[in-house]
Parts: C-alpha cells; sequence; structure tokens
C-alpha cells in the first residue's frame, strides 16, 4: 500500500514487511457457518485481506484463502430457526438441508451470503469447503498422522489447556453409519485402516448408541477440532492466520493448535495475528446463538465503502462497538466523510493513517490507487431531508454545495437517501424521527412559549428572509437570545418546539435552510 506522506507506516505494511520475504506467503480465515453469520465476521476477512493487499503491493507473492468449517457439526441452534431443524443437531453442518430456498445446504446458505457481502466490500479470497476437503482425500494423510500420534495429541492437550481424555481416545469424529451425527461419535482402537466408534449423546444431541468400525478416510470421519486447525494449516501451507483474541488466551485453542502443528504435523505454525471483537452495544456477537446484527441486513444498510472503512479503520487490536440503532451510523458516515477530506488535502488529519484509510477503504483496486474526491452529502442532513414531504432533495443539497452535483455525486446522493430511508424504517430512536407540525398546532406551540421567546422567535424569523449564510444566522441567533434574555439552548428548544413538537432536534440551521424559506420566516413569526 502506498504510504506517501504519511510519517509512520500502515500496520499491515509494517507486518508485510516482516514476514519473511523469500517464502511465498499463504494468508488465510475461516468461519464455521452454524447460522446467519454477523457483520462482526467481517472483521477477520478484511483485517486478512489488508494484509494480503499489502503483501502484493510490496511485490511479494502471495495468495488470500477463506475455508469454510462446514464439516463441523450443528452444535447450537440459532434464535428464529424452525424447531423442525432439531432432529439435524449434531450433524455435519454441509449434510442438513437448506432454511431458505436456493442453497444446497445449511452450511451453503449462509456461507454463500456471507461470501456474497465480502465481496461485495472488495475482499475475493480463494474459497475452500472443508467438507470437499476431507471427501475428496485431502485431509487422510493429516488423520493417519493424527491416528498414530494419538497419545502425543492427548498429551499436548493435556499439558497446554488442561483437558485430558481416558482410555484409547481417537482425535476424530466419526460420521454415524446410522444417524448421520459426527458430534457425539468417539473413535478408538485404529488398526491401520480401520477404527471402532460408538455414536452418543452430547449436551447439544441425541445419539443413537450405534457402534461399529469403519475407515476413517474420504470424509467418513473429521479430526478433532484443534487438531483439525493444525492439519489444516499444513494442507492448505497457510503462513499467516489471525482470530480473534479469545483464541489467544493461555492454554487456549490456538496455542494447543500451534504446538500440534509443529510437533505432531510436523510444519511451522502460521503467524499469530491476535485481534479484538466487533461488538454490538457492548456485547460479543454469536453466529451459533443468533446474536448479532445479521450480515445480510447490514449489507442492505450500508453502502459497501461505508462497510469496509467500519472495519479498516480501527487496528486489529482495537475493539469495534457499532449498534445501528444508535448514532453509529450516522456517526460513520461523517467519519468516513471526514477521512475524504483528509484523503484530498482539504482538511488536517488527526492521524497520519486516515488519508491511507480512506483509499483502502474503496472497493475496487482502481479506486485504491486513485481514490475518488468529490462532494459528500451529510449523511444525517440527508436523512432529515428525505422525512419531509416536497422537499428536493438533490436542489438542497446543490444549495448546499453551491454548485451543481457531478454524476458521481448525484449516485452517491441516491445511495446515501435509501441507506437514509432504510435505517429510518429499521434503525432509527424517535429522535431521530421528524414530523414537521400543522400550522393549528404551530401556532399553539407558538403562542404557549413565553412573551419574550416569542419576540426572539419573531425577531430571528424576519432576519431569516434576508441572511446570506449560516454563519451570519448562527451569529444572529447568539445575537438575539443574548437581546431577549436567553440562552442559546433556549432558543434552540423553542424553535424545535414550533416546528416538530420537540425539543430537540436535528442541526437546526442546516435543517432550517433545506426548507421552504418563506415557510421558515412564517413560522418563526408565528404565523404558520
Amino acid at each position: 500500500m502506498d504510504n506517501a506522506g504519511n510519517e509512520k507506516r500502515f500496520w499491515a505494511d509494517s507486518l508485510a514487511n516482516g514476514l519473511d520475504a523469500g517464502k511465498r506467503q499463504v494468508v488465510s480465515d475461516a468461519k464455521t457457518p452454524s447460522g446467519p453469520i454477523h457483520v462482526g465476521a467481517l472483521r477477520g476477512v478484511v483485517i486478512h485481506d489488508l494484509v494480503f493487499k499489502a503483501l502484493v503491493d510490496a511485490g511479494r507473492e502471495a495468495e488470500f484463502t477463506y475455508r469454510f468449517d462446514d464439516f463441523d457439526p450443528m452444535d447450537g441452534f440459532p434464535k428464529g430457526l424452525d424447531e423442525s431443524f432439531m432432529k439435524h443437531m449434531g450433524k455435519p453442518l454441509c449434510s442438513i438441508p437448506s432454511p431458505e430456498k436456493g442453497f444446497d445446504s445449511y452450511a451453503r446458505c449462509y456461507a454463500e451470503q456471507f461470501i456474497a457481502a465480502f465481496e461485495r466490500i472488495g475482499c475475493k479470497p480463494k474459497v475452500f469447503w472443508s467438507s470437499e476437503n476431507y471427501r475428496k482425500g485431502g485431509m487422510d494423510a493429516a488423520i493417519r498422522t493424527a491416528l498414530e500420534k494419538a497419545a502425543e495429541i492427548n498429551e499436548i492437550n493435556e499439558r497446554v489447556s488442561g483437558t485430558k481424555k481416558q482410555g484409547d481416545w481417537l482425535p476424530i469424529n466419526v460420521v454415524c453409519e446410522k444417524c448421520g451425527q459426527i458430534g457425539g461419535t468417539v473413535a478408538s482402537g485404529f488398526d491401520g485402516e480401520t477404527v471402532g466408534y460408538e455414536c452418543r449423546d452430547t449436551k447439544y444431541s441425541k445419539g443413537c448408541s450405534y457402534k461399529g468400525n469403519t475407515p476413517p478416510f474420504g470424509g467418513k470421519a473429521k479430526l478433532t477440532w484443534k487438531a483439525d486447525w493444525a492439519a489444516t494449516f499444513k494442507v492448505l501451507g497457510v503462513t499467516l492466520e489471525g482470530a480473534g483474541k479469545d483464541h489467544y488466551a493461555a492454554g487456549g485453542s490456538r496455542a494447543v493448535a500451534n504446538e500440534l502443528c509443529e510437533k505432531v504435523f510436523n510444519y511451522p505454525h502460521p503467524y499469530d495475528l491476535p485481534y479484538e471483537h466487533f461488538l454490538l452495544a457492548g456485547k460479543k456477537m454469536s453466529s451459533s446463538k443468533g446474536i448479532g446484527v445479521g450480515i445480510k441486513e447490514i449489507s442492505e444498510l450500508l453502502p459497501p465503502e461505508i462497510l469496509r472503512f467500519l472495519m479498516t479503520r480501527f487496528k486489529p487490536r482495537t475493539a469495534i462497538d457499532f449498534n445501528p440503532a444508535g448514532e453509529s451510523v450516522p456517526r460513520l458516515f461523517d467519519d468516513y466523510d471526514a477521512f475524504a477530506e483528509s484523503h484530498a488535502g482539504h482538511r488536517q488529519p488527526r492521524d497520519p493513517d486516515e488519508p491511507m484509510i480512506y483509499a483502502i477503504s474503496q472497493t475496487t483496486g482502481e479506486a485504491r490507487k486513485n481514490p475518488p474526491s468529490y462532494y459528500h452529502a451529510n449523511f444525517s442532513l440527508v436523512a432529515q431531508l428525505v422525512q419531509v414531504p416536497h422537499i428536493n432533495v438533490k436542489e438542497t443539497i446543490e444549495k448546499r454545495k453551491g454548485s451543481a452535483l457531478t454524476p458521481l455525486e448525484e449516485s452517491e446522493l441516491d445511495v446515501r437517501a435509501a441507506a437514509a430511508k432504510k435505517w429510518l424504517e429499521n434503525y432509527a430512536g424517535e429522535d431521530d424521527k421528524l414530523t414537521i407540525l400543522g400550522h393549528a398546532e404551530a401556532v399553539k406551540n407558538f403562542s404557549a412559549l413565553p412573551p419574550k421567546y416569542q419576540e426572539a422567535l419573531h425577531e430571528f424569523g424576519e432576519h431569516f428572509e434576508t441572511a446570506a449564510s449560516e454563519d451570519e444566522q448562527a451569529a444572529k441567533i447568539k445575537e438575539i437570545a443574548l437581546k431577549h434574555g436567553m440562552t442559546v439552548k433556549e432558543f434552540f428548544e423553542s424553535s424545535y418546539t414550533i416546528l416538530t413538537g420537540r425539543k430537540t432536534g436535528p442541526k437546526l440551521l442546516a435543517f432550517l435552510n433545506a426548507l421552504e424559506k418563506q415557510f421558515v420566516a412564517g413560522r418563526f413569526k408565528g404565523l404558520h
């Protein structure tokens, strides 16, 4: 990535620069499609995408892969899923029918929606399906190694994480030949070609008690998840794969997987890249539990560049707390616009990375190399304007810009107007929703104000008819408030009272100047 003009190197460039220059880098990420995938899962994709692109920009040989662990068992029941799916608990996600039409399986349903979302924001890794890899024999050698070194795997599990398996435990789960469950099967007795197994109950599924023997190759069995993680590193040649910080806790899953990778599968563990969680109003999201904002919903709300910006603007070790039901959405648009101004040189950046972050938030290669510089309509104002009948949004924004919108600016305005309507309909609070009072109620509210407040509003109404700029109007408000013995806050509250019937509202002057001038003047004079 081009750091020209930056005083410090962007974190992804620094990381890429520190990786072995003589080695082909395989940057990898993964997700278990256990239910509707939440927006937080995009964070890992974007972090890895930034590293991959930094490697490519540095002229390094690199590949970005994304793995869906669709051979994992269904071990959680997402909120809102039809109760008929309870009978599939414990089965591989790839073997469960899709809850929606048009998909080959439960796993494909949610995974393919996620693929569409991350491709939309410019992330295009090579996708791998765990189930296909197992069924085509891609994991057979690793399975044999794990079975032959089962005691060593058990020792590492116990020493690193404190977990010990009893008896002649084997690090695989067989797909039960009778009921199809994989989550509760317990294997033992590897003879070099087959294993014995028993289908047992788990805390989330009912086993059928079947006992049998089967070759564990070709998709008939799956490595237990930490062994699977470690083996997959080797099978796919992964050199860098990060994960959420919980996996990196002392004695946690990544510590186990790393040691298994090196000592059992004889492969150097990938570069570690822990990152903080993406939170919803301070709480961790979960796909399997149905907690969080769905990727489909947030993709329909936020334009691609804004959604990518949400992920790129924070360093990996900084948590992201986002709640579309609060003020996060308008603030996100405002911050994006500010970073755009920094990139264009129209604003002094608060952080040297701001211009770079704006550039890498673009979703196409050409836009990243030459980020567009143009007028951005303020999202909060657009959200106000689309609620007021008879306002021509385009003309109002052109008035604020001081010239006609370019085709690009007009197109972006349409996108923002659509996003604003969706935000207002589904997420915005009552304070963000506007209704202009009718004549009778407005006159009633005006008459109920203290006489000095009425005089102040009336005086501003006369001034508004000829005021040339918002700066002039703001100065006049301070002058009038002082003259009539009221605070600026009381003036604003009185203004909102006669406009919307509330004491708070949007940025007053921007809103007033979007309305018809004679209407505003008359309303402040108490006439309508």
